[in-house]
């Protein structure tokens, strides 16, 4: 699964996001929209926290309820919002 997120400084910096969603499971290249590479799911810019947990993380809090071992994991730049979204 793929998160893109930036931070509000890159932002208010103008800073581009050279790849972006195309759907729910494709992200394409802005210069170059032939280089796509396929996902089981992404989540765009705008996404909230609740629909990250809904799709990515539930069913294996769940499974993990019922006795079976799991792991969600987190991994991003610094300050992009990995802990914020964990809680």
């Amino acid at each position: 699964m793929v998160l893109f997120c930036c931070s509000e400084r890159e932002y208010q910096r103008g800073d581009e996001i050279a790849w972006y969603a195309d759907g729910d499971k494709i992200v394409r290249n802005e210069f170059n929209p032939a280089t796509a590479y396929a996902f089981d799911r992404v989540f765009g810019p705008h996404t909230n926290s609740d629909e990250v947990y809904e799709v990515a993380a539930k069913p294996v809090v769940k499974a993990a309820m019922e006795g079976v071992n799991g792991t969600v994991f987190a991994y991003g730049v610094t300050s992009s919002g990995k802990t914020h979204t964990m809680h």
